[in-house]
């Protein structure tokens, strides 16, 4: 009586299913192994013509170099406030600082130098195009509203208006109103211009002999008490610029170990390319080519300065000091990229080589690294093709595709090993197809991981590391492609040259005495086989691996939880440059300093919402993290309700056209002529006439110090939130807070979240790429464990080695996901293709077959990446604590914890027939001449 067929079972269908793909895939790559064993130089001179064709998308490759569109997320407020400042203002200004440090900086003698050195900086002078340049043509100018003299000073301390508090009243009289406008427009036309810079010489209008004939007494009185500049008219504070200050008991500040001065250059935005001018870094800010030309000269002038004999230091910046201290601290390194590659290529040549004239392996060697250096220059042209830009970090590139590259050829070693153990009698192009047909599979489930991993990396906003990812990716794809085509028919070619007993050096020679190929195994294979032998497979050696794995992840777990997340671009600068100095000198002397920002308004009534836009400054006023408030509005109110009893505030009091005129007087008086520089109207301001619609406004005020960014992103959604949500309901209605240190803070805001989605994302993703690859449930889960145990001890690591999560670690966090799944998945799939002995005789065979060239890849990769750590780049030293730990939390997750697991519960090996297992007959005879028979069996 016939058996019915039995159902099978959920598990039973998927193990058919699973054997099915694997031997499909298995099949593909025995194929394509007897095809490039049988024409190698066809396969190399096909790769080399695909590189050479696909080199020209270089003739598109593009370097980008605008902060904009590297560091900053294109959907957040920084980015649409930043382009609707340059839109609508169009002008901005960067800082020169010198910070000169003495005994006591207020002496007379002090200042005659600090009066040599500003002569001398206000002196310099560049040539660009044949037009010179002065630091009064590229300056940002400001108007001198100091009508009547230096020692008229017309209202009260006007640095009330800078605290917390709701300023009391003060004095907005303007004298010139006692005169017609037609009068006093034509005395005045426009205010005079002057560079704007800070500067404790305005006290004396710089004037050499006053300094010099001025007594501590006269110079403290002066500091202390003018609060008006007699250079330019405008409210100062000059107690403000000195630090290290020393006060009596009344606090008269008498003394002070430091002064900062400062010069405000002019930038026109809407004129800057920042391709011309932008560094390779990406961390260039927007600047015109004579004002970086000019910088240049600045900071060769200070650099010679010497007052040490008057026991003076000088620390100095520019605009451009921290683009240029971050460009050569970045690119510096690319030495090291060349002294990499010289020792990776000893590492390979000894890895893989053996101690007689045949089996140096000096071609197979080179060509190792040489299929690593197309993949590059392959994925640089494709994506160039396909608009990808080039960013910053991608400079690290090579260092890791070294690493990578060299892995693959390290398996199709140790896969060409078991080969010649079980067929060593089958012709060539069969032994080349069945060792591609072992590493393949593998091959293709590391590579494949990687690079999903990169992809769902490159789905994060920071554009930056979008690009990285997406070159990362396309450059682990092409590596595989040489790895199993180019690198593998020229195996074939050195397989025949040791056949033909040419030397492995001077491959033209050709020895005529008998040389023995060795069969031994190698000293790293014998010790490693010794090892898990008597040291791992051990009862004692398993409880050990098991219980250091629950130890290092729970001491890891309470690490993690108390990972911050923090970046400071001033880590970016190495600590042995004249910049790190100064921000050091800066932070000691002006620990308070915080950071400036602006308000904006755009096109809306202001007559209208004028009582709203003044509630929302008082509100934003009240902020215990708001100093240093500054606004138009306020002044405006004041000086309108003084001198024409007028109140703003009251919407219905006052007339379009009035205001409009009161507008145009206040800005050319000297109550509010500094503040021309916050308004852009529809048509030119003229004095004696209406000012024009209003197109768009600024306020400024200054954010405190913040200690990181638990403080700082708050107080920037906070400010947003009051900004945004005042009662302004004319016009376009656009306002906002901006500041350049968001840029910063923006990123640090969604890193984090960046960081933990995409790791998970990227886990998930691994987990399914082996379960389709792998196909076998109990091994894609103790891979996935690996992994997960991988990234969990790595994260937890880098809390204890002082690191924080920033877009750096978030760069290298993505990458390590892709490299540590692929010591796992070597020892998962090799344990799979194991049938016969137990579990712990399976593990062995594992270890002592793959373990090897696992190792030896993870030794690659660390190599190729040691390098860095003696880079003074900090994207550099992270990558290398970052891959150091992957690698070696990766290594014994992958060589110790996933054996000893697999040796215990570990699943049952593949199963396969015998039809599947036997070599196609139509593969050993097809096709073959007398002659490619004679060549194959050698």
């Amino acid at each position: 009586m016939p058996t019915k067929n039995k159902i099978k079972s959920p598990q039973q269908l998927w193990e058919s299913l699973s054997s099915v793909f694997v031997e499909f895939v298995e099949r593909i790559f025995f194929y394509l192994g007897v095809y490039v064993g049988k024409h190698p130089w066809r396969v190399i001179v096909t790769t080399w013509l695909f590189v050479l064709i696909s080199c020209s998308g270089l003739l598109t490759f593009y370097i980008e170099k605008n902060p904009m569109k590297l560091w900053v997320p294109p959907d957040s407020d920084f980015y649409k406030d930043t382009n609707w400042y340059i839109d609508n203002f169009g002008t901005n200004f960067r800082l020169q600082n010198i910070l000169i440090t003495a005994d006591n900086v207020l002496d007379s003698k002090v200042l005659m130098a600090i009066s040599n050195i500003t002569n001398h900086i206000n002196s310099l002078q560049i040539k660009h195009n044949d037009k010179s340049y002065r630091l009064k043509d590229l300056c940002f100018e400001v108007p001198v509203v100091n009508i009547f003299g230096s020692n008229w000073n017309p209202r009260s301390e006007d640095k009330e208006l800078t605290k917390v508090n709701t300023p009391t009243k003060k004095d907005f009289s303007d004298p010139t109103l006692w005169v017609e406008d037609e009068f006093y427009c034509s005395f005045l036309n426009n205010f005079p211009q002057t560079c704007l810079q800070y500067n404790i010489l305005d006290v004396w209008n710089n004037n050499p002999e006053a300094i010099k004939n001025a007594t501590n007494r006269e110079i403290i009185a002066k500091v202390n008490d003018l609060k008006i500049n007699p250079a330019t008219g405008h409210p100062i504070d000059f107690t403000k610029m000195l630090g290290g200050v020393k006060r009596n008991k009344d606090g008269v500040i008498v003394a002070a170990k430091s002064l900062l001065i400062n010069w405000y250059m002019d930038v026109n935005m809407t004129e800057v390319n920042l391709n011309e001018v932008g560094n390779l870094v990406g961390t260039e800010d927007w600047v015109s080519v004579p004002l970086a030309l000019w910088e240049e000269e600045f900071l060769r002038a200070v650099k010679i300065m010497d007052y040490e004999d008057l026991g003076i230091k000088l620390y100095y910046e520019a605009g451009r000091s921290f683009a240029d201290v971050s460009g050569e601290a970045m690119f510096q390194e690319m030495d090291k990229l060349f002294l990499g590659i010289f020792l990776m290529f000893i590492y390979i040549l000894v890895a893989i080589s053996r101690c007689n004239w045949l089996e140096i392996k000096l071609t197979l060697g080179s060509v190792g690294l040489l299929g690593v250096g197309m993949a590059y220059v392959t994925s640089v042209s494709w994506c160039s093709i396909l608009g990808i830009p080039f960013g910053p970090v991608h400079s690290s590139l090579p260092f890791l595709l070294m690493g990578l590259g060299v892995d693959d050829m390290f398996v199709m070693n140790a896969c060409w090993k078991i080969v010649m153990s079980t067929d060593s009698h089958k012709s060539t192009p069969i032994k080349i197809g069945l060792m591609l047909k072992h590493a393949g599979v593998s091959i293709v489930i590391t590579s494949f991981t990687d690079i999903v991993a990169l992809l769902i990396g490159a789905i994060t906003i920071l554009p930056s590391l979008k690009s990285f990812c997406m070159y990362a990716a396309m450059g682990v794809f092409f590596i595989f492609c040489y790895s199993v085509t180019f690198y593998v028919a020229v195996f074939t070619l050195d397989l025949r040259r040791v056949a033909e007993k040419r030397n492995g050096i001077l491959f033209c020679y050709q020895h005529t005495k008998e040389i023995a190929i060795s069969t031994e195994k190698t000293l790293c294979e014998k010790i490693l086989q010794g090892f898990y032998k008597k040291v791992v497979f051990t009862l004692p050696g398993k409880t050990v691996v098991l219980l250091f794995t629950l130890i290092i992840t729970g001491v890891s777990v309470e690490s993690l939880l108390r990972l911050e997340q923090r970046f400071d671009p001033k880590w970016f600068i190495p600590s042995d440059t004249y910049y790190k100095d100064f921000l050091n000198a800066h932070s000691l002397y002006y620990p308070e300093d915080g950071y400036s920002a602006m308000i904006f308004l755009g096109k809306i009534d202001y007559n209208t919402d004028f009582e709203n836009v003044y509630e929302m400054v008082q509100k934003l006023r009240n902020e215990t993290y708001i100093t240093d408030v500054l606004t138009w509005i306020e002044h405006f109110d004041g000086y309108v309700l003084q001198n024409y009893g007028q109140n703003l505030k009251n919407t219905s009091s006052v007339s379009d056209d009035d205001f409009n005129k009161y507008l145009s007087r206040f800005l050319f008086s000297s109550v509010g002529g500094r503040f021309q520089v916050n308004f852009k109207f529809s048509e030119q301001l003229n004095c004696g006439y209406s000012a024009s619609e209003i197109n768009a406004s600024s306020m400024s005020f200054r954010f405190r110090k913040f200690d990181g960014p638990e403080q700082y992103i708050p107080a920037m959604n906070r400010v947003k939130s009051i900004i945004k949500s005042a009662n302004i309901t004319t016009g376009d209605g656009y306002r906002s807070v901006w500041s350049k240190a968001f840029a910063n803070w923006v990123t640090d805001e969604i890193i984090a979240v960046e960081v933990e989605r995409n790791i998970e994302l990227a886990l998930l993703c691994v987990m399914v790429c082996t379960i389709i690859l792998i196909t076998n449930l109990q091994m894609c889960l103790w891979i996935f464990i690996c992994v997960l145990l991988t990234i969990v001890n790595v994260l937890g690591c880098m809390q204890r080695w002082g690191m924080t999560v920033d877009i750096v670690c978030c760069i290298g966090l993505e990458l390590a996901i892709g490299l540590c799944v692929d010591y796992a998945a070597h020892v998962g799939h090799t344990f799979l293709t194991f049938t016969q002995g137990s579990r712990n005789e399976r593990a062995f065979k594992t270890v002592t077959s793959i373990g090897t060239a696992v190792l030896l890849g993870g030794g690659s990769t660390l190599l190729s990446l040691s390098l860095l750590s003696m880079s003074k780049a900090y994207t550099f030293q992270s990558f290398f604590k970052i891959f150091l730990l992957v690698i070696l939390f990766g290594l014994f997750s992958g060589l110790l914890f996933l054996p000893v697991v697999l040796s215990l519960i570990g699943p049952a090996g593949h199963k396969k027939s015998d039809e599947n297992n036997a070599i196609p007959e139509a593969v050993e005879l097809n096709g073959r001449t007398d002659k490619e028979k004679q060549i194959n069996d050698n």
